[in-house]
């Protein structure tokens, strides 16, 4: 028999330690900011915030409250990404709301945040259906009940859909948001403002005197004129934008755009998909219909004219990398070369002009146009995610460079002078909108401030002489409204893509690429070690 020793357990001392208070937080959404509805989420912050502290056994962590919020993407609730960050920091034992539904209208966001928090121990409290997410049962329902939210939601939209739908077609659709320009009077008709009126009539005689858009943006912003959100910003899009609205003439459009049927809700241009319905002489016009008509002859015209420009190169580029790459030796162009003619063995290639005619003169090997493309993606998708910090500053620093010359303090001294007569051009018209002056003497008035400033920045622009800072700050601004148009990074080459994003590309080896954008910045890619 072996030997066999019994080892007793120990004894166990037990303190009577006290147990902490669990730390308990509510989130509390509405969707929209009517009256009841306000009236619904103050009650539900005092409703819980009494709930948690008249418990004992537990802390009171705060409120989460996103007002006038739907709750059919979570993207867009603050409050509701703060919640998570907060449970993720582990400040937050439980959190308690009034029901599925006011959590989240959307299955997957539903369901990602309950199992999140489940990974990190903390439970979510849903009164309505009496559910603890750390229950072992609770997500199947959770789900079940979550989808019944979400196609409730998707009712509630479709229902809100139709109803628009009709008003369109009676004409009794009033826009919730009106273009720079216009704005609403106490009965909710769409009247003119006067003072923003003032630079719409600007932009279209402008644009008819010869001006382009980015011209016209660029001194809107140089006067410091305030966009309708505020800024002091504007862009060649939204002076673009504002010359082919239709509503400036008293026109309306309705449903430019729309929103699609599934969840994630989201907002499209309407290119056909939707019915749309126009309106004549819907509301008092700021331009006149020729003038309207002249502009869009003038936009038609340079279309054209860019059109026939792009297509008297047509031949001669008939690749998207035709007389775009250079070799970083001696300069030559590239020419395009196929190597086993005929599928499934077929490879294309460029290679130096000069050294095709004499490899005395070159040694510039060829590259396979397969490693150009590869390397353009590589280029585009750092330059999509870092465009910001790379982009911005230098488009600021452009900016700057305009006033970096001998006239400065005048061209200073003569920007106070521009904002002062626009200041005064604002107060003539408060002063008119509210009735205290006579239209033929704010007329009379406003022409006189109109000339002087058209004097002054005839002045301003004769001693600024940065033309050669001109190209780059609207390719700059270009490059950056391309990229955050584009969705995602870059999976394959894209021609489009690449004719609006290079200029020229230097072969400094055969794995090493300096792209030069349409800005003049020069960026450069290394291919890899593959490359033979």
């Amino acid at each position: 028999m072996p030997n066999v020793t019994v080892i007793n357990p120990t004894r166990q001392i037990i303190e009577n330690k006290p147990v902490p208070q669990m730390r308990v937080c509510a989130y509390c959404r509405v969707s929209s900011n009517h009256d009841e509805q306000q009236q619904s989420f103050s009650a539900q912050v005092e409703y819980y915030t009494n709930l948690i502290e008249e418990n004992a056994e537990w802390k009171f962590s705060g409120i989460y409250a996103d007002e006038g919020i739907s709750g059919t993407s979570k993207h867009k609730r603050n409050e509701f990404l703060r919640l998570m960050k907060d449970c993720e920091a582990k400040k937050v034992d439980m959190v308690i709301t009034k029901s599925i539904s006011r959590f989240a209208r959307n299955t997957k966001d539903c369901i990602e945040a309950v199992r999140k928090l489940k990974e990190l121990n903390i439970a979510i409290y849903f009164e309505k259906e009496n559910i603890n997410t750390l229950l072992v049962d609770s997500e199947l329902i959770i789900t079940i009940l979550g989808s019944t939210a979400q196609e409730e939601s998707v009712s509630i939209s479709k229902n809100n859909r139709w109803a628009i739908q009709k008003r369109f077609q009676s004409g009794e659709w009033n826009p919730p948001y009106l273009p720079y320009g216009y704005t609403k009077d106490e009965d909710g008709e769409i009247i003119i403002d006067e003072v923003e009126a003032v630079i719409i009539r600007g932009i279209f005689s402008e644009y008819l005197n010869g001006k382009g858009s980015y011209i016209i943006a660029r001194e809107l912003t140089q006067d410091g004129v305030a966009t309708r959100r505020g800024g002091k910003s504007w862009t060649e899009n939204v002076v673009n934008e504002i010359l082919i609205n239709e509503k400036y003439v008293g026109d309306m459009i309705m449903q430019k755009t729309y929103t699609t049927d599934t969840i994630p809700f989201m907002r499209k241009k309407n290119n056909g998909q939707k019915q749309q319905y126009f309106i004549q002489d819907n509301h008092e016009p700021i331009i006149t219909r020729e003038q309207a008509e002249r502009v869009k002859e003038i936009i038609n015209r340079r279309k054209r004219e860019k059109k026939m420009l792009c297509d008297t190169q047509k031949y001669n580029n008939r690749y998207p990398f035709s007389s775009k790459i250079v070799c970083g030796e001696c300069g030559t162009t590239f020419k395009r070369q196929i190597i086993f003619k005929g599928k499934p063995y077929q490879t294309e290639q460029w290679c130096c002009k000069k050294h095709i005619r004499n490899i005395a003169e070159c040694s510039m090997t060829a590259i396979k146009e397969a490693y150009i493309k590869k390397a353009f993606v590589q280029l585009y998708n750092k330059l999509k995610t870092n465009y910001e910090p790379i982009l911005i500053p230098l488009l600021e620093d452009l900016k700057k460079l305009h006033y970096k010359n001998e006239y400065g303090s005048q061209i200073k001294q003569l920007n106070h002078k521009i904002a002062e007569l626009m200041e005064q051009s604002h107060v003539l018209s408060r002063l008119r909108s509210k009735g205290y002056l006579d239209s033929v003497l704010f007329i009379e008035k406003n022409n006189l401030i109109v000339q002087e400033l058209s004097e002054i920045k005839e002045q301003r622009n004769k001693l600024l002489n940065c033309s050669d800072f001109d190209n780059e700050i609207s390719k700059t601004d270009e490059l950056i409204n391309m990229l955050k148009k584009q969705d995602g990074i870059m999976e394959e080459f894209n021609e489009e893509i690449f004719s609006l994003t290079v200029e020229k590309i230097v072969v400094k080896s055969k794995v090493e690429l300096t792209f030069r954008l349409i800005n003049g910045l020069e960026l450069t890619e290394f291919i890899g070690e593959d490359v033979k």
